[in-house]
């Protein structure tokens, strides 16, 4: 928390009173001129412009009374506000940035118990800005029906079931409530605009048992449930997603019975009834966080395990187990149909394995769940180490090689010489891959995830790298199931870049106003001597996934200042004061990361 020592300026003294208004500016930029400003009253806009860094500080109008709303908006474009509510002993009671109704606007509730005495207004980022600064008075907050410690709690009634608790939370607040017997649902809801409630059942110690942010059926709103059979006393602490102020309901409620389920709901009960039958789809409906768990069979044979004709918004997830519930293997959206899952349970898996089967969120789902025999495999028509790449014909050039891969498996291909680029296509759902080059040894010399967009995989490999070199194709590390894409290796065909220095030493002439097309290999950097004079270096038209740098260096290479993203986008833009006193400048141009990647560079004459 930000504190601000008001000293006497919050003393509002008589002196200060004499002050004329009139002849200042409308609003304080320093805190001891506050109490010198026309206060900011009820429902009376006050317009602000701030330069780059500047502050304004209003003070309340007594008339505001102790709860109102405090509101920025009509902000001038690319203005982004923050407000903050400072007490008379300076400490930051709430703080807002986006809350308001408008984009990038701010609101602030603040209470009697609160006790602000100024309202201090900013701007995120380096640009000025415009924007009305407006308070509205606000209905008294209700009476305080929780309490702030479990210590209180413990010694209060617990929280009566289907009343709604209207609670108003100041910064840093929580609230506490000790839980009745039984199964529960404890939820928020009615919550005011900007505030995202979190809530957490604790035991007598004051452990976290279970926490929930967004689960709860509104927007931002928070979801817990409580099990009777969880050992009593129990509390609920409810409060703001990183501890700020905010307003909502929290009720709790008795949860409504379960009905009994056709299938197992645990490990233990699976291990006592027969396995899933192979090649009969199951169908499941499942409550809320409720999990399905089958026992697989005990015959060695490849398996595949599906989900499929999912209910609207019911999003799959399957978990190989083994006896013990150690998590083998998981799958998300590996299944042919969107948010349906696929695993594979291969034959060398140690028996008895277990299969659990739920669904994201809270809300439960409905779907079919089916075990199938895989085919027999007849060995990949790929090479799946060095040593088979090494003794195969290299990939040929343009011709795409579909790939459909195993959990754990990998896919090699020897390069030919030339400069190339090899990247992955056609990706089936959830396919997420990764491209490795790998030398004679097996050492990575270069990987990409997605840098051929979305979630697929691209390298560019130059012909001055030694041979031979080797293509590894995979499967993120972590999917659960199979993964099947396109590899393509085409000669790289992109037009050569424009000159440049590989270091300070051979850096060239950067000459003004001219674009140059820029392409770097992985590890290169470009280097270029700057004229004297005001300018400004920027880059532009960049190549997919590209991600520039740019930097001032002195002669001696040390840096002067660097720009990643000021060109917009990914782009860079550097301002650069040349004299020459200090002796010759250089720009280097690079990729985040040291990467490959294409651009154009532009040097243009700055303002004076």
């Amino acid at each position: 928390m930000r504190r601000y020592m008001l000293a006497a300026l919050v003393m509002f003294t008589p002196l200060l009173a004499l002050a004329q208004p009139s002849r200042l500016p409308p609003v304080a930029q320093m805190m001891q001129q506050a109490s010198a400003r026309a206060p900011l009253a009820p429902d009376a806009a006050v317009p602000i412009r701030l330069n780059r860094g500047q502050v304004a500080f209003l003070r309340i109008a007594p008339e505001a009374g102790g709860d109102f709303v405090v509101i920025t908006r009509r902000l001038g474009r690319g203005t982004d506000t923050v407000l903050q509510a400072i007490d008379a002993r300076g400490n930051v009671v709430a703080e807002d940035d986006d809350g308001g109704s408008e984009s990038l606007a701010s609101r602030i509730e603040v209470s009697a118990a609160d006790a602000v005495a100024l309202i201090r207004v900013s701007l995120l980022g380096d640009a000025p800005g415009s924007f009305e600064v407006l308070l509205t008075r606000s209905a008294p907050a209700p009476a305080q029906t929780f309490v702030e410690s479990i210590t209180e709690a413990a010694q209060a009634a617990p929280i009566a079931l289907g009343q709604a608790q209207p609670i108003r939370l100041r910064r840093g607040q929580n609230a506490f409530y000790r839980l009745p017997d039984g199964n529960l649902i404890a939820q928020t809801r009615a919550l005011a605009q900007g505030t995202d409630t979190v809530l957490t059942v604790l035991d007598a110690a004051g452990r976290e048992l279970v926490t929930d942010d967004d689960g709860g059926e509104e927007s931002l709103a928070s979801l817990v449930e409580v099990d009777a059979a969880q050992r009593r006393p129990l509390f609920l602490r409810a409060s703001i997603l990183g501890g700020g102020a905010g307003r909502f309901e929290l009720v709790v409620n008795e949860a409504p019975p379960e009905p009994p389920a056709r299938f197992p709901t645990s490990l233990t009960a699976a291990a006592t009834v027969p396995a899933i039958p192979v090649g009969q789809a199951v169908a499941i409906t499942l409550s809320r966080r409720q999990n399905a768990y089958f026992r697989l069979p005990d015959d060695a044979r490849d398996l595949v395990a599906t989900t499929r004709a999912l209910a609207d918004g019911t999003d799959t997830v399957l978990t190989l187990l083994d006896a013990n519930g150690v998590e083998l293997a998981t799958d998300d959206d590996g299944g042919e149909q969107p948010l349906s899952s696929s695993l594979d349970v291969p034959a060398a898996q140690r028996r008895p394995a277990y299969l659990r089967a739920g669904v994201l969120g809270n809300g439960g789902g409905t779907f079919e769940l089916i075990l199938d025999v895989e085919p027999p495999r007849t060995g990949p028509a790929f090479p799946t180490s060095i040593v088979e790449a090494a003794q195969a014909p290299a990939i040929t050039l343009g011709t795409a090689v579909p790939l459909r891969l195993r959990r754990n498996q990998q896919a090699f291909f020897r390069l030919p010489d030339g400069d190339l680029i090899a990247l992955t296509r056609a990706l089936g759902n959830a396919t997420d891959t990764v491209l490795a080059l790998v030398d004679g040894s097996g050492t990575v010399i270069a990987e990409d995830d997605d840098g051929g967009g979305g979630l697929a995989s691209r390298l560019e490999i130059a012909a001055s790298e030694a041979r031979p070199l080797f293509l590894r194709a995979g499967l993120l590390a972590g999917s659960g199931g199979a993964g099947s894409f396109e590899v393509l290796v085409e000669a790289d065909k992109t037009e050569p870049s424009a000159p440049f220095g590989a270091s300070i030493a051979a850096a060239t002439p950067l000459p003004v106003g001219q674009t140059l097309s820029i392409r770097l290999r992985r590890g290169e950097e470009a280097f270029f001597r700057l004229p004297e004079g005001s300018l400004v270096a920027f880059t532009q038209n960049l190549r997919a996934n590209t991600d520039t740098v740019l930097a001032l260096l002195d002669a001696q290479g040390n840096v002067i200042a660097e720009d990643d993203d000021g060109g917009g986008g990914l782009a860079s833009r550097l301002a650069i004061q040349q004299s020459g006193k200090s002796g010759p400048s250089y720009l280097r141009a690079s990729i985040l990361g040291g990467g490959a990647g294409g651009f154009e560079l532009v040097l243009q004459q700055g303002r004076r």
